[in-house]
């Protein structure tokens, strides 16, 4: 099972147990199936960050190594010929979506495009990451957010261009696209944003009377953690399955018809709730038509 210092060469689509999946200790820049160390510099805007563009060919790129040349991200953008920040897309990434092994996977799925996404750490207050109540296709249960009043929880800003975001709307079935508009989610160099989209959905596993968030998620919260590997167990148990934990996983992963019957158990868990900061929206805007400031 994976807990701890679960690899970062291993995507939750190659074991369940490695959902959400580990995500650098800085915001990065996700380009040509690696990573490159962004420098976090205090009232800062993002495209004037300084970004070490990696020189090898490992998935940690330069928080491997250290090296590679030095650029701000908006020279970066420019030298690459693709999109400005202005021009992109701010959508919360609170799952899967910052694991590098996923996106290496994710993005893979559209060769025909150059894939870079900046991805930069933050903090959401009031919210939660919790355990949904359904299975996705490789047998892990996926996040959500949940409300949490006084809750500070470590999110991640992705910033995506509109392929990139046509791209993730298809991976994220199910989810609705909402947008955040009271600036509680605030980057860690300061920056806040008019607007912020997010995967919303609006139910979560509640068992024993509580929600369970992510081990691996930082969090100032009154919700239990627990590792995904440990929720799995758990949820064997309440099936009653009798066969073995590998079994279990295998048959979820491939076995549609009783994926489909663990998913239909799953629903008398499920728990529906209104998270009054995630709004619907008719449109979403791109970074250039937003107030960007700094938090005090």
């Amino acid at each position: 099972m994976y807990r701890e210092n679960k690899p970062f060469t291993i995507s939750p689509y190659d074991h369940p147990d490695i959902y959400p999946g580990p995500r650098p200790p800085s915001s990065f820049v996700f380009m040509n199936g690696r990573v490159h160390k962004i420098e976090e510099s205090n009232n800062t805007k993002i495209e004037q960050l300084s970004v070490h563009v990696a020189n090898n060919s490992h998935p940690l790129g330069s928080f491997l190594t250290g090296d590679g040349a030095i650029l701000n991200i908006g020279e970066l953008l420019e030298t690459e010929g693709v999109c400005a920040i202005d021009d992109r897309f701010p959508v919360v990434a609170y799952g899967s979506n910052v694991c590098i092994a996923q996106l290496v996977y994710k993005f893979g799925l559209n060769q025909n495009s150059k894939q870079i996404l900046i991805c930069m750490k933050g903090r959401m207050l009031d919210s939660d990451i919790v355990f949904g109540p359904f299975l996705a296709p490789y047998g892990a249960l996926p996040a959500v957010i949940a409300p949490n009043r006084g809750a500070q929880t470590e999110i991640w800003l992705t910033f995506m261009d509109k392929d990139q975001l046509e791209l993730m709307d298809r991976t994220e079935t199910g989810y609705e696209l909402r947008e955040h508009l009271n600036r509680k989610l605030t980057l860690q160099t300061g920056e806040t944003f008019e607007k912020v989209y997010a995967y919303y959905y609006p139910y979560a596993l509640k068992l024993d009377g509580t929600y369970y968030r992510y081990n691996d998620i930082p969090s100032i919260s009154t919700i239990p953690a627990v590792w995904q590997a440990d929720m799995i167990n758990r949820i064997k148990d309440l099936y009653d399955f009798t066969g073995t934990r590998e079994e279990f996983i295998h048959l979820l992963r491939w076995n549609d018809s009783f994926h489909r019957t663990v998913e239909e158990f799953l629903s008398q868990y499920e728990d529906f709730f209104d998270h009054d900061d995630w709004l619907k929206i008719s449109e979403i805007t791109p970074v250039r038509s937003m107030i960007r400031k700094f938090s005090d």
